[in-house]
């Protein structure tokens, strides 16, 4: 049976980001599957970095018409394939908040047939976005989340970030929300994301000052990958 991973959470969450990394990490052990579900936000998807998965041998599945300049509202059949039977590992990116998680009712059949110890639904949370900026913030898009996609979510995820600006603080920011979250909802903690340097700044934060590692949970190094910065346009373009 294979594992799957389903990313949820508001608009700048760092779900693709976290969903590029962890696909291509599972490559590495077997066949893997990243579907692009994104039809509300174009401008930051997953599929535009098939320039990486591929290589990686991650199998990309995305809108049609994703990256041809012309934006239709619809989805690939191809999605379907994804719940077949066979081994590895599959990743769904969602578009962010409620609006993004409607693509995931119309496959609800397919993911009650799963397994619950092989469905994984996480709720990413960046206290950095006006949506998941305090807990009352956080649990309305949760539960709206939750509400439209047809899912429970099995663990919550801190990624604290500021894009380039981002620092161990960030973390702590979001540790203390999703602490608070997660007592609030019953839903383990089951990540914590940062650059390698950041996570290392954060650990010795932890420690000194005797974090509950319920509420950190793995560590999950990302590799910046579709950060957009003013130098990267510049030189490159959208």
């Amino acid at each position: 049976m294979k594992n799957y991973w389903v990313l949820l959470g508001a608009f700048g969450s760092g779900k693709s980001e976290l969903a590029l990394n962890m696909a291509i990490r599972a490559a590495k052990n077997g066949p893997c599957t990243l579907v692009d579900l994104d039809v509300i936000n174009p401008y930051f998807r997953t599929s535009e970095r098939g320039d990486v998965l591929e290589p990686a041998g991650v199998e990309l599945i995305m809108p049609p018409f994703a990256l041809d300049k012309i934006e239709i509202l619809s989805l690939s059949a191809r999605v379907y394939s994804a719940f077949t039977p066979g081994e590895g590992s599959v990743f769904f990116d969602i578009g962010g908040d409620h609006v993004g998680s409607v693509a995931l009712g119309q496959y609800k059949p397919h993911f009650s047939k799963i397994p619950k110890e092989n469905l994984h639904v996480l709720f990413i949370v960046n206290p950095m976005r006006p949506t998941a900026a305090d807990l009352e913030s956080a649990y309305a898009t949760l539960e709206k989340i939750k509400f439209v996609s047809r899912l429970d979510v099995t663990g919550i995820v801190n990624n604290g970030n500021l894009a380039g600006e981002t620092d161990y603080t960030h973390l702590i920011e979001g540790y203390e929300l999703v602490k608070a979250l997660s007592e609030r909802t019953g839903i383990p903690v089951w990540g914590t994301c940062g650059t390698q340097s950041v996570l290392d700044d954060f650990d010795v934060y932890a420690k000194e000052h005797g974090l509950d590692e319920r509420y950190i949970g793995v560590r999950q190094p990302i590799e910046v990958m579709m950060h957009r910065s003013w130098e990267k346009f510049l030189n490159e373009g959208l």
